[in-house]
């Protein structure tokens, strides 16, 4: 026991370490309960795998030596101990502590030899466990582990290993040392065999060699936390006799024994309880029991208080930690609710402020905090929001509500809520959402929708009403529509749209349909109202014959199709298909000479007439008698109904007809029942009479014929007239064409059906007297209402269409006409189906017919047989036509013998010309020879005609001549050549031909040279060969077919032209000279050097500039970043630069400043009388000095020169001597300071290092002399030596060394008079800086101002370009009246015009955003800040207080003030600038008052100067010539700008050309102020001094001259080039003027000049001077001719461009002129179709009747017109197109003038953007 109160009392000390402190409570933070043995009260909880004597008594024994001498003893644990009664029971029980006397003679013991056994303790609820101490009887578990269960036993885990052997016996388990509490180790102090008893095993959770930063982290409470504990023995202790021994006995020795178990804890509370109960059902009298349940505090719950308490849910439930009690947090339920729950998703949403969530809210509430109103409530805006009437109920109608009837729960205007407001379905509306939409209808709960869309129609529906009934949702239909939705027709109509009926009837045609129905004509049958389907039923099912009415038939209501009878079709059934047609009412005609003929009766053929209408039908007629008669058989009957008999016919007679019997022949008895039955024998029987006057004649009585029954008419011509009236009259008889059967209309119910339909039908028909339309041969035009109803009675009687029934030889297809079926013929076949020949044609077949054409003088009629063709010739007559001759005879129809000298027996039959004469002969009557022969053929002999030998006979092959004759005083034969022949027998080729016709088959041919030789010339193409010699027109090539070097074009049209290539953009190697280069010989394209473009390589590709290098166009470099664009001016190479930036690449500062543009520019500050230019350079600022001055202002004068800045005077000779000596003494002292610079940095050793290093060595070998024993004279003579030379170095480098220290003081001194140097900069500097920004400020004020002006000129060039705006619309719109006579032309002029005004718009409108964005920076700049610049005080301070003044402020004398002493502004630094200009000017006097003073001198030393006077007198004689030479070009100056001026004057010269011109012409200049002169004046010493240079100026000058003259030259050139070009400038005259007041100026500016030099200087500086002077204008006269020279290259260009315009408006033109021939031939073609379509009706009319022919007349006489008219048109058309291309060309003038206003627009823009940089960089 005294061993065990040490370890209690440290284990305690730890846990009351780590345990929070209890003084402050739970109510300032964490607590916990008191900490005790969790044992005490628990000895159920703790069990025991293996206790001995737990069954039966068992003995054990203890190892010898250990306290007792009894070595044996029995166990019996069936019983609990007892002190006194049972002391032998050794259960688990009895190990737990409990302060009794007999604790050390009770115990826990387990079976024998038993190795695994394990204890347990099960705890009721979580505690903590803090440590665990076990006391042993017995050794010491060998190996054993502790372990947990926070679970209550389903998982466990390790807390720690013990083992005498810890590598053996749990392998892979670390052994330590311990580094973190929750580690798991195995160690082994607790595990050793000793102490044999009262062997102690302490395990502690937390180690306290470690620190434990935070005890109250989960992983720390975790570590803590359990539910169960296991202590596992898993190897007993032995002496090892066990394992040589295996008795019982043996084993009886060897067990677990524990006296004690102690298991330190308390319950687990997390810090929310200082105390804890009982758990229900364990009682609270056991002293020393720790309880499980925790009594909580801090709003918490549950055993362990691992709850918050109820409705203390806002916060989640942590553990207590320290100070903080992390107490659950109340729930805000708004007094709607007492129970809430934590929602973790809440409280993380709420940035972990909140995470309550109120459950079952009350009245009415819902939400996390019952802070909204549930659905179908709102919150009322007045009412707090814990008042339990605050949600009030919806007044909503659920069914037209959306989700049953909720309303806003609140007010939220941001989402447009409003309290209590309905929230409707989509398709309703109201404020309790209880009424449907506009177009819907049917509300329902059950829609989602609320209510139905209409489902109206709109094509069906009445517009203007709604849609449909909200109720019912019956639709509001049209009149002719139907349906629920109005989405149907009415029977019989169709087509549902949006008309106002809403459809259309179907009216299908009443023929063409098939289901027309019939009802009967009165709807009312027995007093009972039927339906148009009962009235349809009625009819079929009922025997009644009543009359009816036909409707109009149904049709498709989707299509309007109606359904149709065979072969019809269309959607009214009102078309036939292809191949077939309608019949016209003459279509059932039956021919006259195809019936039977009575006697005497004849067949007349007639034969048709070419371009006149046929007045009969069929071939002819048949000549019928007087008493004779015709029979006709007819058996096609289609239709069984009442027809008008028609008789055509031709009187040749004076006087009518009297009377034509007509006799209607049956196959019998007509039965009653057919349609006919009603018919008696006398209707049979008629009569009629013809008239003369008339050719037809219609019957007044109609005859009624059966469908598919056979008859036969009778007409009998019975008498002309009566005999006793013209008793002359031998014999009578009539022409009779045929017979027609006209369909009755009277008798087709179509037509009497009594309906409105067949009344206003039959009305129709009698209207426009379709029935008339069927009586004539030719068939008038019909009216479409008769070609309707007919087509309706041919489909009615003939069941539909007839098929055509071409003939497939006679017609040329298969189609006929759909209106009579007419096939289509081919020529000269007749008949509707093309199926025979007509009169006076034969030969029928797929070619048609041919003509017979016989003579009417050898034949005895016009027709041949069909068959053959062949002609009935009179006698005498011959051939298949009766036309000719017999052979040998000529001159038909009076042939007579042929005549021809007995050479042919053949003549001509027309002329008699005699054919194939014999003997060479040739002529009308062979009575000549014949070509190519000579002689005489009357001679008699064979011979009498010879062949011409030119040069062999006609036979041969080799004759070319045309023919040949014998002169009559040489008797040579005189050859007549061919083309391309000559010689005297044509044996040679003819100038410009080529070839070998001395050779068999050889011929001469013309010379292939493109038509570029001379024909004339005989050596201009080889003879034999035909190459090509002496090519004309700029061409070569042995065929003359390319353009010769140095031109272009095409060779075969004679149009090669000269080569433009612009010299300074060509390669060098393509150019001769300057005039003379080579160009690609087709195009012209001229070899461009590198970057250069162009057909003539005049123009620097983009990006690239300085074409006039001649090595090709450099690159802009442009920077990307500082330029606007990467273009550069083409001449100079500058970049357009943005804003602050300049240099010609943009890298810079802008011109006259420097620094780095991105960081800061300053002005360069320079002493204008010192510099030789104004721009200092750009990134140190040094300024250029000229010779003798110096400074980094320029401001004084430089070493070697004396006197007061800026006359600066070379020094005497000697101070050269002396300079020198003291720039060798600077550099000594430069040296002398970089070695003290030296010493400063390695110390003043650092620098003798070496000499050190050489003592060092020399002490070192006087060292060795000294040790070396055997020292002879010479070596102790030697050591002397160095010894003293050692002195004297060490002497010297002592005094070295103080003169460096001296020198190191001195330098010291100089760094600090050097550090206040620096310090005084700095001020200076700062000083600068505050100066700089006072200037900044006072450059803002004068931005400010000036701006203004800058506005004004703005708003100036704003009007103007409102006027020029103007100017254009009025020159787009008043066009010439003739372009309106032309709708093509004027639409293309519009177009062009509306094109050009919306982009003079476009810019417009954009120069007036940028004006208006400057005049929006301009009103927003501040006027106050320039007074600082101007005046140099702040502009809004007071004038009194003011010592600069400022804007309206005056002095005491009333005048402005504005700046002062000890003022920066800009107008002091004026007035000092001139003060200071006043000063110069008075120096300068001074300066020439030395320079005549000089001058003097300078004739003093003349007469000792002899020898200078000779070179004097050479230069003054060089110095001549270069004057007269500068003179001559000055005048050939002159002339250029003449001849520029000439050229401009031109037509060939732009605006813009012009433009430039007179700007550069203005831009020339020379010296003429005072402050020139004066500089003048000082080049001239300079130059005085330089005289020896004049041969070079003088060789320079030569070579400037001459390019002068190429310039010139160049310049002529370009001008006869640019005559073409047509384009006028009005501006010229006013810019040359402008040119020629420059001009006279500039020259009176030069005299003055040349007056006033000629007062300062002697005659050799005066020729010196001219020279320099001369020589400057020349060089800037010819900058200024490179640039016009370029100026003139430009205009080459826009030449080139203007004439590339001019071709491609001639190829325009070209192509409308050919547009137009084409025209004119179809044209005319249509006209001469038209003419002789014309002419053949005109032919075929002038036989029959001569009112045809007046017609034909006016027909040929319209065709005339028409053709007049086109005629007109044409050449109007011409006229249009001239306009056309004047209107172009005034439009392309516009265009340019529009461009030009443009142009101007950017210059102004550009001159402002100038402004703005130059007010926005002035200092």
């Amino acid at each position: 026991m005294k061993a065990l109160l040490p370890v209690l009392t440290w284990v305690l000390t730890v846990a009351v370490a780590q345990e929070p402190d209890h003084a402050h409570g739970c109510t300032h933070g964490s607590c916990y309960p008191a900490t005790g043995d969790l044992l005490v009260g628990r000895e159920n909880k703790l069990k025991a795998s293996s206790t001995c004597g737990l069954h039966k008594r068992e003995p054990y024994c203890i190892v010898s030596h250990l306290q007792d001498e009894k070595k044996c003893f029995q166990c019996d644990s069936r019983r609990p101990y007892d002190p006194v009664y049972n002391t032998i029971s050794h259960r688990i029980e009895n190990g737990i502590t409990t302060f009794k006397p007999h604790r050390k003679k009770s115990w826990w013991q387990s079976e024998n030899g038993k190795s695994d056994v394990y204890l347990q303790l099960d705890l009721e609820a979580e505690f903590h466990f803090t440590h665990l101490i076990m006391t042993f009887k017995t050794f010491r578990p060998a190996a054993l582990l502790i372990e947990r269960s926070a679970d209550f036993g389903h998982t466990w885990q390790t807390y720690r290993y013990f083992a005498h052997d810890c590598a053996s016996t749990f392998p892979g388990i670390a052994q330590g040392p311990l580094r973190n509490v929750d580690d798991v180790i195995c160690e082994s102090r607790y595990s050793d065999i000793e102490p044999s008893t009262e062997g102690e095993v302490i395990y502690r959770v937390l180690d306290p060699a470690i620190r434990i930063e935070d005890p109250y982290s989960p992983k720390i409470q975790n570590q803590l936390k359990i539910t169960n504990l296991r202590v596992n023995f898993t190897k007993l202790h032995t002496l090892g006799d066990n394992l040589l021994d295996s008795r019982l006995e043996i084993k009886e020795k060897y067990y677990y024994a524990m006296y004690e178990l102690v298991v330190r804890g308390n319950c687990f509370c997390y810090g929310h309880a200082s105390e804890c109960g009982p758990i229900a059902g364990i009682k609270d009298d056991i002293e020393g029991m720790v309880h499980g349940r925790c009594v909580c505090k801090h709003n918490t719950k549950g055993l362990n208080c691992e709850q918050c308490d109820d409705f203390h849910n806002d916060l989640p439930w942590r553990p207590a930690e320290g100070r903080n009690t992390n107490a659950c947090k109340k729930c805000n339920c708004n007094g709607h609710s007492s129970q809430c729950h934590f929602d973790m998703a809440v409280y993380l949403a709420t940035g972990n402020s909140s995470g309550g969530v109120c459950d079952n809210c009350l009245h009415n509430t819902m939400g996390r905090n019952c802070e909204t109103c549930k659905p179908f409530y709102y919150k009322d805006p007045s009412r707090d929001i814990r008042d339990p009437a605050v949600c009030v109920a919806c007044d909503c109608d659920p069914e037209g509500s959306q989700n049953g009837g909720i309303c806003d729960g609140h007010d939220d205007p941001s989402l447009g809520m409003i309290a209590g407001q309905c929230r409707c379905k989509q398709h309703v509306e109201g404020p309790r959402c209880d009424k449907c939409k506009t177009g819907f209808y049917g509300l329902s709960a059950d829609n989602p929708q609320g209510c139905q869309p209409c489902q109206c129609d709109p094509r069906g529906t009445v517009s203007g009403t709604p849609q449909c009934d909200p109720v019912s949702g019956d639709c509001f239909c049209k009149r002719l529509v139907t349906g629920r939705s109005c989405n149907q027709c009415l029977p019989e109509h169709w087509a549902l749209s949006h008309d106002t009926n809403g459809c259309r009837s179907c009216e299908c045609d009443i023929g063409g349909a098939a289901d027309n129905q019939s009802v009967f004509y009165s709807p009312v049958i027995n007093n009972h109202s039927m339906t148009a389907a009962q009235f349809v039923h009625f009819l079929n099912h009922s025997h009644l014959c009543v009359k009816c009415a036909t409707l109009s038939g149904r049709c498709s209501v989707e299509t309007g199709q109606c359904r149709c009878h065979s072969h019809m079709t269309g959607r009214q059934c009102n078309q036939v298909e292809s191949g077939y047609f309608f019949m016209a009412l003459d279509y059932y005609l039956y021919e006259a000479e195809l019936a039977k003929l009575g006697q005497g009766c004849t067949v007349e053929e007639r034969e048709h007439q070419p371009g006149r209408p046929a007045t009969w039908t069929g071939t002819g007629f048949a000549l019928v008698p007087e008493g004779s008669g015709l029979e006709f058989s007819i058996n096609n009957i289609p239709y069984s109904m009442e027809y008008d008999l028609m008789i055509r016919y031709e009187l040749q007679m004076p006087r009518d007809w009297d009377e034509v019997r007509v006799t209607v022949v049956r196959p019998g008895p007509i039965p009653t029942s057919s349609p006919c039955g009603n018919t008696i024998p006398a209707d049979d029987l008629l009569s009629t009479s013809l008239p003369t006057e008339s050719r037809f004649v219609v019957l007044s009585q109609p005859v009624c014929l059966e469908k598919d029954v056979s008859y036969t008419l009778r007409l009998d011509f019975t008498r002309y007239a009566d005999r006793n009236s013209i008793p002359s009259v031998t014999s009578t008889s009539v022409l009779v064409d045929s017979i027609v059967l006209i369909p009755r209309y009277s008798s087709l119910e179509m037509f009497i059906a009594g309906d409105p339909s067949s009344i206003s039908r039959k009305q129709g028909y009698e209207r426009y007297r379709c029935h008339d339309s069927a009586k004539s041969v030719p068939r008038p035009q019909i009216s479409d209402v008769c070609a309707r109803l007919i087509t309706s009675m041919s489909a009615i009687i003939n069941e539909g269409a007839l098929a055509c029934q071409c003939d497939h030889q006679g017609s040329i297809s298969s189609e006929c006409d759909p209106r009579g079926g007419q096939c289509r013929c081919r020529p000269n076949v007749i008949g509707r189906r093309c199926d025979q020949c007509a009169p006076g044609t034969y030969g029928y077949g797929p070619a048609g017919c041919k003509v017979c054409e016989c003579n009417p003088d050898g034949s005895q009629m016009r027709f041949c047989d069909k068959q053959t063709g062949k002609c009935l010739c009179r006698p005498g007559a011959f051939g298949p036509r009766c036309d000719g001759c017999q052979p040998g005879h000529w001159g038909f129809p009076n042939c007579r013998q042929c005549q021809c000298n007995g050479q042919t027996e053949e003549c001509h039959q027309k002329t008699g010309a005699c054919l194939r004469c014999r003997g060479n002969t040739g002529g009308h009557n062979c009575e000549r020879c014949a070509d190519g022969y000579y002689g005489n053929p009357f001679l008699g002999s064979e011979n009498q005609c010879r062949p011409c030998l030119c040069p062999e006979g006609p036979a041969s092959g080799r004759h070319f001549a045309a023919s040949c004759y014998q002169d009559n005083y040489s008797k040579q034969v005189v050859c007549n050549c061919n083309q391309g022949y000559t010689g005297a027998r044509c044996e040679e080729c003819a100038p410009g031909y080529y070839g070998n016709p001395s050779q068999p088959g050889g011929r001469c041919q013309p010379c292939r040279c493109n038509n570029n030789i001379d024909l004339s010339d005989p050596d201009a193409c080889n003879k034999n060969t035909g190459e090509c010699r002496m090519c004309l027109y700029n061409t070569e090539g042995p065929d003359c077919g390319v353009c010769r070097s140095g031109y272009y074009g095409d060779a075969s049209r004679r149009n090669c032209r000269k080569c433009t290539c612009n010299f300074l953009g060509t390669e060098q190697r393509q150019c001769m000279e300057r005039d003379n280069c080579l160009c690609q010989r087709a195009t012209g394209q001229c070899q461009c050097l590198p970057n250069i473009m162009g057909l003539t390589c005049d123009h620097c590709a983009p990006n690239y500039w300085n074409l006039a290098s001649g090595r090709g166009c450099e690159p802009c470099g442009c920077d990307p970043n500082n330029a606007y664009t990467s273009t550069c001016n083409e001449f100079t190479g500058q970049c357009q630069c943005r804003e602050g930036f300049g240099g010609k690449t943009c890298q810079d500062c802008r011109e006259n400043f420097w620094g780095d543009p991105m960081v800061l520019c300053r002005v360069c500050d320079c002493d204008p009388r010192g510099i030789e230019t104004t721009q200092c350079h750009r990134l140190t600022g040094h300024c250029s000095c000229r010779q003798g001055v110096s400074g980094v202002r320029c401001d004084q004068c430089a070493r070697g020169f004396s006197g007061n800045f800026p006359d600066c005077q070379p020094c005497h000779q000697c101070f050269g001597d002396w300079d020198r000596i003291v720039q060798n003494l600077a550099v000594r002292t430069k040296s002398l300071t970089d070695r003290a610079r030296e010493i400063q940095t390695t110390g003043l050793t650092g620098a003798y290092e070496r000499i050190f290093k050489g003592l060092e060595e020399k002490l070192s070998q006087a060292r060795d002399i000294v040790k070396a024993r055997n020292a002879t004279a010479d070596a102790v003579t030697s050591l002397m030596g160095l010894m003293e030379e050692l002195r004297g170095r060490i002497g010297e480098t002592t005094d070295t060394l103080n003169q460096l220290e001296g020198d190191l003081t001195a330098v010291q001194d100089n760094n600090y008079d050097t550090s206040n140097e620096l310090s005084s900069l700095e001020r200076e500097a700062k000083e600068l800086n505050l100066t700089s920004q006072q200037l900044n400020h006072q450059l803002d004020i004068l931005k400010s101002s000036n701006f203004l002006g800058a506005y004004d000129s703005i708003r100036a060039s704003y009007e103007k370009s409102r006027d020029a705006e103007l100017r254009a619309n009025r020159s787009t719109t008043d066009m010439p009246s003739t372009v309106s006579q032309s709708e093509a032309t004027r639409k293309k002029t519009e177009r062009l015009i509306a094109d050009k005004k919306d982009d003079f718009n476009r810019k417009n409108a954009a120069n007036k955003r940028a004006l208006q964005d400057l005049n929006a920076k301009a009103q927003n700049l501040d006027l106050t800040k320039i007074n600082e610049k101007v005046c140099g005080a702040p502009g809004d301070a007071l004038c009194e207080v003011s010592p600069c003044g400022g804007p309206g402020c005056r002095n005491e004398e009333g005048k402005r003030r504005c700046g002062g002493l000890n003022c920066n502004g800009a107008v002091s630094k004026a007035d000092t600038a001139l003060g200071r200009s006043i000063h110069a000017e008075k120096e300068l006097n001074k300066a020439m008052a030395e320079v005549e003073e000089l001058f003097q001198k300078v004739a003093d030393a003349k007469a000792k100067a002899v020898e200078a006077k000779g070179k004097a007198q050479a230069a003054l004689e060089k110095a001549s010539d270069t004057k007269n030479k500068v003179e001559r070009s000055n005048n050939d100056l002159r002339d250029l700008i003449k001849q520029i001026r000439e050229f401009l004057m031109q037509e060939g010269a732009d605006p813009d050309s012009i433009e430039v011109v007179a700007n550069r012409v203005l831009e020339l200049s020379i010296p003429a102020s005072p402050q020139q002169i004066r500089h003048l004046a000082d080049e001239i010493k300079d130059r005085v001094q330089s005289l020896s240079n004049v041969d070079a100026i003088l060789e320079q000058t030569q070579d400037d001259v001459r390019k002068a003259e190429l310039l010139l030259k160049e310049a002529r050139n370009a001008r006869i080039r640019a005559e073409a070009v047509k384009n006028s400038a009005e501006s010229a005259s006013r810019a040359l003027d402008d040119a020629r007041k420059a001009q006279v100026a500039a020259e009176k500016a030069i005299q003055r000049a040349r007056e006033d030099i000629g007062l300062t200087e002697n005659q050799l500086a005066q020729i010196q001077s001219e020279t320099s002077a001369n020589e400057k204008d020349l060089n800037d006269a010819m900058n200024r001719l490179g640039d016009l020279g370029r100026q003139i290259d430009a205009l080459k260009a826009k030449k080139v461009n203007n004439g590339l315009a001019a071709s491609r408006a001639e190829e325009t033109a070209t192509m409308a002129q050919t547009k137009a021939n084409e025209a004119k031939q179809i044209l005319d073609g249509e006209l001469k179709d038209k003419y002789n379509t014309v002419k053949d009706l005109v032919d075929m009319k002038a036989k029959s009747v001569q009112e045809a022919k007046k017609k034909a007349e006016h027909l040929r006489h319209e065709a005339k017109e028409l053709l007049k008219d086109a005629q007109n048109k044409l050449q109007r058309l011409a006229e249009l197109e001239k306009d056309y291309e004047q209107n172009q060309k005034t439009l392309e003038g516009k265009a340019r003038q529009l461009d030009g206003l443009e142009d101007k627009m950017k210059d102004i823009l550009n001159a402002i953007n100038k402004q703005i940089q130059i007010y926005n960089t002035c200092q």
